[in-house]
């Protein structure tokens, strides 16, 4: 066994890149989306958001993969 070996651990900036942004970016942030009648283009900003995450979410987890 080498001593100077660190164990492989996830580094929590990636996880917090790939994992806690989306997290952040849903959870907390849609049930006040979802009390707005604001809308764009004729659909409500909630459902605009979201789908907007969806691309995002997977460039943030894609980013992560790339930073190993």
């Amino acid at each position: 066994m080498n001593p100077d070996r660190q164990p492989d651990r996830p580094d929590w900036r990636r996880v917090a890149l790939g994992l806690g942004v989306p997290f952040m970016a849903i959870v907390p942030v849609a049930p006040f989306l979802g009390f707005l009648s604001w809308t764009i283009m004729g659909i409500p900003v909630i459902l605009v958001w979201m789908f907007v995450w969806f691309p995002l979410t997977s460039l943030c987890l894609w980013l992560c993969e790339q930073r190993s």
